[in-house]
């Protein structure tokens, strides 16, 4: 019984651990919503989208990626297919890309600590990213609607 009460509060502190983060940057976006801040930083972001042939409004979850991991990023993901109606294209290359590249200044950090060099290995995860995604994403082709198909 107090196996299951130990998991049991390790469970519960975990949970409130990611909710304390993940609530105010969702309660952040929601904000840069309705002020269309975020229709700003997904523009200054569309660069990045265009290169991997991602619809305009995804960028902003790879950037939560990027910056606070999978956790806050599959938070900012699901947000965001929720609000922009994503594609599953999209979203399969995000998260390709934050496979590789999620919690880079983070991640460094900590490796940095542990005695590797934060900049190379900043340099070659994000490059392993973007040029896995980058293949990725000509592979998989954008999905096309004809009606010309259904009529015939």
């Amino acid at each position: 019984m107090a196996i299951i009460l130990n998991l049991l509060s390790s469970l519960i502190a975990f949970l409130w651990s990611i909710a304390r983060i993940l609530i105010p940057i969702m309660i952040v976006i929601e904000i840069f919503k309705d002020t269309k801040l975020i229709d700003k930083i997904s523009n200054a972001f569309k660069p990045v989208s265009n290169f991997f042939t991602l619809s305009e409004q995804s960028g902003i979850s790879m950037l939560f990626g990027i910056i606070f991991g999978l956790t806050i990023g599959a938070g900012a993901i699901i947000q965001s297919t929720k609000d922009y109606d994503i594609d599953k294209r999209s979203i399969f290359l995000i998260c390709m890309f934050l496979s590789l590249c999620h919690a880079i200044f983070e991640d460094s950090i900590i490796f940095a600590a542990a005695g590797a060099n934060p900049v190379a290995l900043l340099i070659a995860r994000f490059l392993s990213a973007t040029m896995i995604t980058f293949i990725f994403s000509r592979i998989i082709k954008k999905e096309t609607t004809s009606d010309n198909t259904n009529k015939q």
